[in-house]
């Protein structure tokens, strides 16, 4: 019997398409750098013999991923490019399956855990002062603000201490990791997460006189009442 054998179709790629590779080639090419200057609007429609129309749209991805800014004085210039706040960007939380959630909250914990060294190479006396405000602030509201509120203000000053802006990126996708645990919760019939046997206070003594691997240990302890709601494997 005569084998079929399918030949993948040929892409037929868009003007705007075409635009956006040739821009990333030349870019790299270039070796231009955040802060460099490209051309303007009119020398790249004139190289690339396509119209302003079709450079703009092209542009324009790249500015909605936060690679590039443009303003009047300096023209459009390459940027840092920062992952978590590109992905924020064109990510809609609504929109998210239940088990990208799922796969962001233990993301998050292998960040918290894994950071450990960077915290402890980079915190200062002023950190462990800002973290204790934090706690103290929560534990004295008559009103007892949003927990949730609380949990991520602590968490995100983490990320902030670690001095990786990446890594800070991520600190944005806090409240949808948590609102995805809450979900659970309310899924699970509890009334609530247990509170952790490692609370926030005991991980801030651990900075301020701990070791990395303590506290490593004590950031997985911090995070076991999650494996009681099924959220960790």
């Amino acid at each position: 019997m005569e084998k079929n054998h399918k030949i993948k179709p040929v892409k037929i790629e868009s003007m705007v398409d075409q635009v956006e590779n040739n821009l990333r080639d030349y870019i790299k090419k270039q070796g231009f750098k955040p802060g460099d200057t490209l051309p303007t609007e009119n020398e790249l429609a004139s190289s690339m013999n396509v119209s302003r129309n079709v450079i703009r749209e092209a542009l324009s991805r790249f500015r909605m991923l936060g690679l590039i800014v443009s303003n009047k004085k300096k023209g459009i210039q390459l940027k840092k490019f920062n992952l978590f706040p590109a992905l924020e960007r064109v990510l809609d939380p609504t929109v998210l399956d239940e088990n990208t959630l799922h796969e962001l909250f233990e993301l998050r914990i292998m960040l918290e855990v894994g950071m450990a060294d960077a915290l402890f190479r980079n915190i200062s006396s002023e950190d462990i002062l800002e973290l204790r405000k934090i706690i103290a602030s929560f534990e004295s509201s008559s009103t007892k603000r949003n927990k949730i509120d609380y949990e991520i203000d602590f968490h995100s000053y983490l990320y902030k201490i670690s001095k990786n802006e990446t890594l800070f990126g991520f600190q944005k996708y806090l409240k949808i990791v948590f609102d995805y645990v809450l979900e659970i919760e309310a899924k699970s019939g509890a009334n609530k997460i247990d509170e952790p046997k490692v609370d926030h206070s005991r991980l801030v003594k651990c900075l301020e006189e701990g070791t990395v691997a303590e506290f490593r240990q004590l950031m997985n302890d911090h995070f076991l009442p999650y494996y009681s709601l099924g959220i960790i494997h």
